[in-house]
């Protein structure tokens, strides 16, 4: 068994190329999970697709930044995802790099002095 590039494995005459992953979150693997989804490959990008978690449980940014870092190991460049918000969808673009391995900053704004 060989492995070359990052999405491909030979194994004898065959080679296989990963273009798509189910991620589970788990604590152990044949544990109910309480959130999943599928991630296609296609060339550079990745498209994040039907990604469920339950209601109590809900997709946080350490998950944002696992699958970010997924999406690194596997030399993807730019992710994406849809998300339904009133009724409407609406596709997210996210430039994956090596600087993006920490979680996503989050942006605090000054409080105003007035009263």
């Amino acid at each position: 068994m060989e492995q070359f590039e990052q999405r491909c494995l030979r194994i004898g005459d065959w080679i296989f190329e990963i273009k798509l992953v189910r991620a589970i979150r788990v604590s152990e693997y044949g544990q109910p999970y309480d959130a999943c989804a599928n991630i296609s490959f296609n060339g550079s990008q990745a498209y994040i697709d039907s990604q469920l978690s339950r209601a109590d449980k809900t997709f946080s940014a350490k998950d944002f930044a696992t699958f970010v870092e997924f999406c690194q190991e596997m030399g993807i460049s730019e992710a994406c995802y849809d998300r339904y918000s009133q009724g409407q969808r609406r596709t997210r673009r996210i430039p994956i790099g090596d600087e993006q391995r920490q979680a996503p900053k989050v942006v605090n704004f000054p409080q105003s002095n007035s009263r």
